[in-house]
């Protein structure tokens, strides 16, 4: 039978996995959108990717906003970076914001995903002014920019649904380790080449590009540098997974604290039935004070693969989460776990 699914994206799969277990059928309506039509006796939903009927549309628009969600967060007394929003040809605006902060900043566009154009660790204005120009030029001159605090800690993905539900991955930025023979160059080769052969978690290629060559001139490394054996060696400064970044998993491990601010992270915006969030700790398994963490940013579209297929770790099935609120109907299914899904899962 056709793979009428292969050419959905495997957070996609893994969500119509999970609707195909419980007797849902679905049907595949733009495959470039991610477009999916679900459809449990009179109950049908279309889902755009991971958004449906039960995600307002104005609150997702608004959780898009990485400006407007720094400011509501800061308004409920959620920790977030110091910073400010400004448009990317506001130069001297964004210098004095600069200096205000200190020793070190991260400019990134008021909308984007997946750590694209975002500079981290700039520690000065030459640095600042070269990030801004690149965001001119891949964006255009009235792209909004975020200039804020570099707040050095460990970046953690907190998941979280209205239920309560929740799963916590710990994001450590990409890296490789020496063997005394090597080049970084041909470590990376290996690791990526690993990394698909065969492909048995959500870890991604590691991203070669001039950023990862400016990350490691200011270490005093380059791509042909030979790191000693065990020698761990990062080679990005962001811990995004779709960049390199290796997703361990933490839900166990994970303080109270941090869920509760989860919870007041929903509660910031109403309607909301479960975020993605960007947690900047280092140390998840203590109680969180307004001092030892910031939020960086939400995600009402979040990432299923990395909380089911981490690197290290129990896989978390949040897609599981997900359809118990689009479908809460068939949390106690006869199918649910049932022969009838069996038939269905073949064509995945």
């Amino acid at each position: 039978m056709e793979n009428i699914y292969k050419n959905l994206h495997t957070n996609q799969k893994i969500m119509i996995y999970e609707m195909l277990k419980r007797g849902i059928s679905v049907e595949v309506i733009d495959e470039n959108l991610e477009l999916i039509k679900a459809k449990y006796q009179n109950h049908e939903e279309l889902i755009y990717d991971r958004d449906s009927s039960i995600t307002p549309y104005h609150v997702s628009v608004l959780a898009g906003n990485k400006g407007i969600v720094k400011e509501m967060l800061q308004n409920n007394g959620i920790s977030v970076p110091l910073g400010a929003t400004f448009k990317v040809g506001e130069t001297d605006y964004i210098l004095k914001a600069f200096r205000v902060l200190g020793e070190s900043a991260v400019i990134k566009p008021v909308f984007g995903s997946h750590g694209y154009d975002v500079y981290m660790d700039l520690t000065n204005e030459a640095e600042v002014l070269e990030a801004l120009e690149k965001i001119k030029k891949h964006r255009g001159e009235q792209t909004e920019i975020l200039i804020e605090e570099y707040f050095e800690a460990k970046e953690h993905r907190i998941f979280i649904t209205v239920n309560g539900d929740y799963a916590v991955l710990q994001r450590d930025a990409a890296h490789v380790y020496g063997d005394g023979v090597h080049t970084i160059e041909e470590l990376i080769e290996i690791e990526n080449y690993n990394r698909f052969h065969p492909r048995t978690n959500a870890l991604c290629e590691i991203l070669v590009d001039e950023e990862l060559h400016k990350f490691l001139n200011k270490q005093g490394l380059s791509i042909l540098s030979i790191p000693k054996a065990e020698e761990k060696v990062y080679v990005r400064g962001n811990s995004n997974v779709a960049m390199g970044g290796v997703c361990i998993d933490y839900t166990a491990a994970t303080h109270e604290s941090v869920i509760e601010i989860g919870k007041k992270v929903l509660e910031t915006f109403p309607g909301l039935p479960y975020v993605g969030i960007d947690f900047m700790t280092n140390d998840i398994t203590k109680e969180q004070s307004e001092e030892n963490y910031r939020i960086i940013e939400i995600n009402t579209v979040p990432g299923v693969h990395m909380h089911y297929r981490p690197a290290i770790g129990k896989s978390q099935n949040i897609a599981k989460y997900m359809v118990d609120l689009i479908y809460p109907e068939t949390k106690e299914s006869e199918y649910y776990e049932g022969k009838q899904y069996q038939k269905s899962i073949k064509r995945l």
